[in-house]
C-alpha cells in the first residue's frame, strides 16, 4: 500500500499509521478523526485529497491485499478472511469478486 503514502500530509500519514497497524479491527471515523485531531467531514476530505481512497477504502484495500497474500500462501478463504478482521468469508468473496481476484477455495 506505499502507493497510497506518496504524500506530504503529516495528518494523513498519522491517520494511515493507525489503519496500518490496526486494519483488521473495526476504527470509527471518529477515532480517526481524534487521531487527526479534526472533524470526521476534514478528516476523510483530507485523506481522500491526499491519497484518492477514503479511509473505509483505504482499510478494505488493506485488508484484501493482506487476504490475497494469505489464499496465495495456501490459506483458505475462510481463514483469510478471520485473519483479516471479517467475521467469516462472504464479505472477502464479494471483495474479490468485484476485483477480479482469482476464485475463492
Amino acid at each position: 500500500m506505499f502507493r497510497h503514502r506518496s504524500h506530504v500530509d503529516e495528518t494523513v500519514h498519522r491517520v494511515q499509521d493507525l489503519i496500518d497497524t490496526q486494519f483488521t479491527e473495526r476504527l470509527p471515523l471518529s477515532l480517526l478523526a481524534r487521531t487527526a485531531s479534526c472533524s470526521e467531514r476534514t478528516v476523510t476530505r483530507l485523506f481522500r485529497d491526499a491519497t484518492g481512497l477514503t479511509p473505509l477504502a483505504y482499510q478494505t484495500a488493506l485488508r484484501l491485499e493482506r487476504a490475497e497474500h494469505l489464499i496465495a500462501r495456501g490459506a483458505t478463504t475462510e481463514t483469510a478472511a478471520r485473519d483479516v478482521g471479517y467475521e467469516d468469508a462472504r464479505m472477502l468473496r464479494r471483495l474479490r469478486a468485484r476485483t477480479g481476484a482469482r476464485a475463492t477455495r
